[in-house]
């Protein structure tokens, strides 16, 4: 105290008229705040270690000269253990968010803004901040590195992972350690990263601008880092989409200072930084909660491990090993979450058991005993005001009730009389009139979100009624047409009543498919297309003036598919790169990367299978296949089986075995003459033969068969063992064209090959 009163001394030619110790950091430093008798302050820094002083002292006078938002240093010790800072004030972001943070997260507009405008600042603070920066200040290091990684991930290892008495291969676990290590410092980045960035540090003024403190353990880093450490604290609670909107001010600011990746790369990036810190902070957390025993810590745990289940339902990481330790980590039954899922004998889904997201203010929401019923069906009526609203047939009090008698009325014209809102005359009336249609594209919005929530609930009924004067024309339009309208949006049954006029009508539930899912096979190695394939993968060989990539991806694209899988090995980073430039907008096109080796179609596909969507089929493309087959006429016709394959004529030396029901029921070679098939009675001559074509449908339901399967197999191997339980078919199209592109004489062909298709 006397040493720091003495340097405030020399600093400003008076002693302090009074000084205050200030409540203790995480750090071994003391922070006094020094007055002068007219009420100005400083604040005085006593450390513990010269490294780390002389880190903070440069590093804020390198900002300050860059003209960054940080405390200027006013005096330095000569033996630089004691520093005066210019004082900031006492409101933290910290302290202004704790009533949204103790609210379990639900942060008010005044605080969003709050955050907006921190997260706004970030990028400023790291790209700016490092020019110029001399790397060898920073304390303990100047750059983050592999080391640091497995250090944290040793120190999870140890301190939360082996006392959860969790059984796991040391080594496996090790080598994908590795393995995300590699992964994590593979982007270089000559920016600042805060390492500790984080509410506490940010001070905030009068007018809500920020201020940075305590950055004295930064180093040269990737700025993924800073913003995974700040959204994923655990216990900040940041709703995804809160985060997703910080992520979006982000990005853009970063724009303003660097040049930025794709959005895609942006967020892979982000997500294998969100993995590393959330595995960072529970091992903090294991140490602090079950070595030392601070319940504080204790109790920051499950929302942390709510952050890694939530991670990892919603990514893919290329470590399998370590993602299966944390799958069952997470599954352990003092971290396991409840069953949120309903399903009905019937197979009807009701999504969740409560499809609100609870929040911790409200604490749980009781099940309604209407929940989860049905399938719904809307009734829609058109009456005359006069005779009285319909009532509701299922006793559940109504719905809906829309007067259209504002609109203009044919009814009042002598041609129309004797007509309905159906016949031809009035529906030409009515919407060249045009009126009546801007008054049911509102009707059609709040009908949309009220079906959409119904068939969310599983509730079974919903009615909607339209009255007029007298229930004849403009009635019976308006609700013919919104019947009409729910059934082609949600395919569900809709039943019409006109009620004055004696009309009902049954417009039947559709079945309801999930949207086209696809996976191209492009890891192959291709060398059967060599030498071409020595500098570039298969996938991006041209054909005419496109890659064959591309002209796969177009083709689903036509057929209807809005989610594509790309598996890669060979040359992957040429391939992602062509993805992230092409930026699909009509498409979801997601990487599965094989490039620590290659799983073959079997293991690739297995590999992929989080990707999907578990509801819908998955079309497989090789990528080198080029055919005049209509995909989405294929995908259809191949709903009902287990898989289906699309085969072919032609001459080959191994063929596929059909029973006459186009069943698979094995293989034979027959230049070898050897034969796989699960039926020891089998009679070869019996079967039909048919080539591959490289092209087939997969039901999600078979991964749950390839349990036990090596990591790496073929997929036609997987079809032959299990062919004998499932129902494996093939399809043959008498027309088919097709052509394999697989040597590198064939590429004049498949140019005069694509022009003699038809277009």
């Amino acid at each position: 105290m006397q040493q720091l009163s003495e340097l405030y001394l020399k600093w400003c030619g008076s002693k302090p008229y009074d000084i205050q110790k200030m409540p203790g950091a995480g750090s071994n430093r003391q922070y006094y705040r020094l007055l002068d008798a007219q009420g100005n302050t400083v604040i005085g820094v006593v450390g513990t270690s010269f490294e780390e002083n002389n880190a903070f002292v440069y590093l804020a006078r390198h900002f300050r000269k860059h003209k960054l938002p940080v405390p200027e240093i006013l005096a330095v010790s000569e033996n630089g253990m004691r520093y005066l800072q210019q004082d900031l004030g006492d409101t933290a972001l910290f302290d202004v968010l704790r009533e949204g943070r103790e609210a379990g997260g639900r942060y008010n507009l005044k605080e969003k803004q709050l955050l907006l405008e921190t997260i706004r600042q970030l990028p400023n603070f790291q790209i700016r901040g490092a020019e110029e920066l001399d790397w060898n200040y920073c304390y303990p290091q100047p750059e983050f590195d592999e080391e640091t990684v497995l250090f944290d991930l040793n120190y999870f290892k140890y301190c939360f992972l082996k006392p959860t008495d969790l059984d796991f291969h040391e080594m496996k676990l090790e080598a994908d350690f590795r393995l995300m290590a590699q992964d994590l410092v593979s982007e270089q980045t000559d920016s600042f990263m805060y390492r500790d960035f984080q509410a506490r540090n940010v001070m905030l003024d009068s007018d809500g601008r920020p201020s940075f403190i305590d950055f004295q353990g930064g180093r040269k880093g990737p700025y993924y880092y800073d913003l995974a450490s700040f959204l994923w604290q655990a216990s900040a609670r940041y709703s995804n989409k809160l985060r997703r909107e910080l992520i979006y001010e982000y990005y853009n600011s970063l724009k303003n200072y660097t040049e930025v990746p794709s959005k895609r790369h942006f967020v892979e990036r982000l997500s294998l930084f969100v993995l590393f810190r959330t595995l960072q902070v529970l091992g903090a957390y294991g140490f602090r909660g079950f070595y030392e025993r601070k319940q504080h810590f204790i109790d920051s745990i499950p929302p942390a491990m709510e952050n890694l289940r939530e991670l990892l339902n919603n990514i893919s990481f290329p470590y399998p090993y370590l993602v299966d330790v944390l799958q069952r980590l997470i599954g352990l039954p003092r971290f396991a979450a409840n069953k949120q899922t309903v399903e009905r004998a019937d197979g009807f889904r009701t999504a969740l058991s409560n499809i609100y997201d609870a929040h911790p203010a409200d604490g749980p929401a009781t099940f309604s005993k209407y929940d989860g019923k049905g399938p719904l069906v809307v009734r829609v009526y058109s009456f005359s005001y006069k005779k009285g609203i319909p009532e509701d047939e299922s006793g559940n009090g109504g719905g809906y009730v829309f007067d259209c008698r504002s609109t203009h009325n044919p009814g009042r014209y002598e041609p129309y009389k004797k007509l309905t809102g159906l016949d031809e005359p009035v529906i030409r009336f009515l919407e060249d009139d045009g009126e009546i249609l801007t008054f049911l594209e509102s009707v059609y919005r709040l009908a949309d979100a009220h079906v959409a929530r119904y068939i969310q609930r599983g509730f079974t009924s919903l009615m909607f009624s339209f009255g007029c004067t007298g229930g004849q024309h403009r009635s019976v339009y308006s609700a013919q047409h919104l019947a009409m309208h729910i059934h082609k949006k949600f395919g569900i049954e809709v039943r019409i009543m006109h009620r004055e006029q004696g009309i009902s009508q049954i417009l039947e539930a559709k079945r309801l498919t999930a949207p086209m899912q696809a996976m191209v096979f492009a890891a192959g190695l291709g060398t059967r297309l060599r030498p071409l394939t020595d500098t570039m993968p298969k996938a991006l060989v041209k054909v005419g003036d496109k890659p064959l990539l591309d002209r796969t991806l177009a083709t689903l694209q036509a057929a209807g598919t809005k989610r594509v899988v790309i598996n890669v090995h060979h040359f992957a980073s040429q391939i992602i790169q062509h993805l992230e430039q092409r930026n699909d907008k009509e498409m979801d096109i997601k990487v599965s990367d094989e490039s620590e080796m290659l799983l073959d179609t079997g293991g690739g596909l297995r590999k992929a299978a989080p990707l999907f969507n578990p509801d819908a089929n998955i079309l497989i493309h090789n990528v080198d296949i080029l055919s005049n087959v209509n995909l989405k006429t294929f995908y259809e016709a191949a709903q009902e089986d287990d898989a289906t394959l699309l085969v072919s004529k032609r001459q080959t030396s191994r063929y596929l075995l059909f029973d006459d029901n186009m069943r698979l029921v094995g293989w034979q070679n027959i230049a070898t003459g050897e034969v796989k098939t699960p039926h020891s009675d089998l009679d070869v001559s019996k079967c039909h033969r048919y080539a591959f074509a490289g092209i087939h449908v997969f039901s999600p339901r078979l991964f749950q068969r390839m349990e036990g399967w090596p990591e790496k197999f073929g997929i036609i191997d997987f079809y032959l063992r299990i062919c004998d339980q499932c129902v494996i078919r093939g399809h043959y199209k008498p027309d088919l064209q097709l052509m394999d592109v697989g040597k590198a004489d064939t590429l004049a062909q498949a140019e005069t090959f694509l022009q003699a298709l038809p277009q």
